[in-house]
């Protein structure tokens, strides 16, 4: 067991959200869908390929109901990055709090990062929330993550309103 320190930035956006306008233009063979019943073992395939390295330890140990409570849930809308039909990144979004709305997870897998995907899969990310009007969006990250995350979140209209100092455990 590994007990590892990080500090997390909680980053937010506020209403009026910057207009993410303009069509996105996807790479060949790249599509970005909606996956409203993704099953349990993609999804723990999914957070296992795109957070591992980053150590992304949330989700690793639910059970199947406690994973199917989150996921299956109609205020969580999950959408899948492919290459070719096969998965390489995906956006959680959750509207549970609404007008408030979070992005629970964003990532690639990490052969993908730097290919210019992920602008592009914020940009669209942002286009469907801002379709629902809310006031705000949070997203979160950690020293742990990708040191290109906390950039992008910014260049995307999120500013930092909070830091704090957790261990993680990851085994």
């Amino acid at each position: 067991m590994t007990r590892l320190q990080t500090i997390v930035t909680h980053l937010a956006m506020e209403a009026p959200l910057p207009v993410a306008s303009g069509e996105i233009v996807w790479p060949e063979g790249i599509s970005f869908q909606h996956e409203p019943s993704i099953a349990l073992d993609d999804y723990r395939a999914l957070y296992d390929m795109v957070g591992r390295r980053w150590h992304w330890v949330n989700r690793r140990h639910l059970d199947d109901r406690q994973l199917a409570a989150l996921i299956h849930h109609p205020a969580t809308e999950i959408f899948v990055l492919r290459r070719e039909g096969k998965p390489i990144g995906y956006v959680e979004l959750n509207f549970k709090l609404f007008p408030q709305v979070e992005i629970v997870f964003f990532g690639l897998v990490e052969s993908e990062i730097g290919n210019g995907l992920g602008p592009h899969m914020m940009k669209r990310s942002m286009q469907i929330i801002r379709e629902r009007d809310p006031k705000k969006v949070i997203i979160q990250t950690c020293t742990l993550d990708h040191p290109a995350a906390l950039k992008l979140y910014q260049r995307s209209g999120f500013a930092a309103y909070k830091r704090k100092q957790v261990e993680i455990i990851d085994d």
